[in-house]
């Protein structure tokens, strides 16, 4: 089996049967551990290489898939809004400054209606399906080798995002105007990027992961019953245009998202890639046998600091709970980041092919 075939079969029923080995994913490599690596990975090999460093480093490291995007179907005009300073800023659609000072999110600027109906009636629809088509061609002809996994932003971390948090939280417990439009809000954005990719190449991209982190370490960032309130309606309406175009659509959350599955599978998911801390494999692989796992490498833990003994121990820990049932990509439970050393990426990926082996 190759790459893509590896990944889309263990979403097949009939075919599960069928699997060689485990599949492998990552979300994607940080800048940081590719500079920090780069030499060191690529010195002695020799083999087929892309010309683009995000799948050649990922590929040459043994990962058969990864998150990847395609171009959007909308734009949307940003507009002035005064921050908390008085200062005049420029915000878009995720509601955060376009003139941040780093890289990590500042809390975001959406915090009346009227700049809401302002952003949205900057909203144009734009025909991207000449680039959407190249881009997909593109990815079918890495697809045998490392598999793209398309990918599109969800609601919502989207929603508390765009308000931050303690202004998310008033607008969420008091179940304001403003909180059910911004919610109505992201799903037309994600429905109308779907709906592009659809038009423009039908069903071959194969799977659609939708970003949408709900989940702390420990727990849910929301209630099932919220959630299935609030969002199952929104989300059970964009995966049928999902499905309806014979697509696999999967959920990314960060966190541990157990209370949430049997929402996530009637509304359409067949899968969650994440599982970052907090979940147990054995409860999962128990409860939710036809639900799709991708990821649960530990990222906080074992990779950054374990020795190569303790990685190699516990993905055959993790391979022995859920191998059997056939519904196990395994992967990092996030990101690869500069803090994790390139011989425990190593281990993991040897481990998961030695004891991956159906």
């Amino acid at each position: 089996m190759n790459a893509r075939e590896r990944y889309l079969t263990v979403f097949d029923d009939k075919k599960r049967n069928m699997l060689d080995r485990i599949p492998t994913h990552v979300q994607y490599i940080r800048e940081g551990f590719i500079s920090k690596y780069k030499h060191e990975i690529m010195k002695s090999y020799h083999g087929r290489l892309f010309n683009n460093i995000y799948f050649d480093i990922p590929y040459v490291l043994g990962f058969e898939s990864i998150f990847a995007r395609f171009p959007l179907s909308y734009k949307i005009r940003s507009i002035k809004v005064q921050d908390n300073e008085g200062n005049k800023i420029r915000i878009k659609e995720n509601g955060q400054s376009l003139k941040r000072k780093s890289t990590y999110y500042e809390g975001g600027f959406i915090h009346f209606i009227e700049i809401l109906d302002d952003l949205w009636a900057n909203l144009k629809l734009i025909d991207n399906s000449k680039y959407i088509t190249k881009l997909i061609n593109y990815y079918e002809k890495l697809a045998p080798y490392i598999f793209p996994v398309l990918t599109v932003d969800g609601i919502f971390d989207r929603v508390w995002k765009s308000m931050g948090m303690p202004i998310f939280s008033r607008n969420f417990h008091k179940k304001t105007k403003l909180y059910k439009k911004l919610i109505k809000f992201y799903a037309e954005l994600t429905k109308i990027n779907i709906e592009g990719l659809v038009n423009a190449t039908g069903d071959r991209g194969k799977v659609v992961a939708i970003l949408d982190d709900v989940a702390f370490k420990a727990s849910s960032m929301i209630s099932k019953e919220r959630w299935d309130q609030d969002f199952f309606p929104f989300y059970k309406e964009i995966l049928s245009v999902i499905l309806n175009a014979n697509l696999i659509p999967q959920i990314h959350t960060d966190g541990d998202p157990t209370e949430l599955i049997p929402s996530f599978q009637s509304a359409g998911f067949r899968g969650l890639q994440g599982w970052e801390g907090g979940a147990d494999p054995q409860y999962i692989n128990d409860n939710f046998p036809e639900f799709v796992i991708i990821g649960f490498g530990d990222v906080s833990h074992v990779l950054p600091y374990g020795d190569q003994e303790q990685v190699e121990d516990y993905i055959k820990s993790l391979i022995n709970i859920l191998k059997e049932n056939r519904h196990f990509i395994i992967g990092p439970s996030t990101v690869i980041f500069q803090e994790i050393p390139l011989r425990n990426v190593r281990t993991f990926i040897n481990a998961a092919r030695k004891y991956g082996k159906y």
